[in-house]
């Protein structure tokens, strides 16, 4: 898949497919130290976005704004990340 193909898809993917993901990763990590998590999610971020030839800090204009829109619109898409990361994460710092 081509670069532009990539971001094309970025910019028309559901925040379903962007809170989805996140659990994922999360969960993955959850056991691990948070400051640890968080850089390895940074990390990880930074190693597609340079493959992929995107900015990273357009991904997460791109996330912002979804969650933007879902607030806009009364939708709880990315409340389970939140409350994931607030209630199994949290408690361990």
């Amino acid at each position: 898949m081509s670069e532009q193909a990539v971001r094309d898809r970025l910019f028309s993917r559901p925040a379903t497919v962007a809170a989805d993901g996140a659990m994922q990763v999360i969960t993955a990590l959850q056991w691990t130290e948070p400051a640890a998590q968080v850089i390895a999610c940074a990390t990880a971020l930074d190693s597609y976005c340079a493959e992929l030839g995107l900015d990273p800090r357009e991904v997460l204009s791109v996330v912002g704004r979804m969650k933007a829109d879902c607030r806009f619109r009364h939708l709880r898409t990315f409340d389970a990340v939140a409350a994931f990361v607030r209630n199994e994460v949290r408690p361990h710092l």
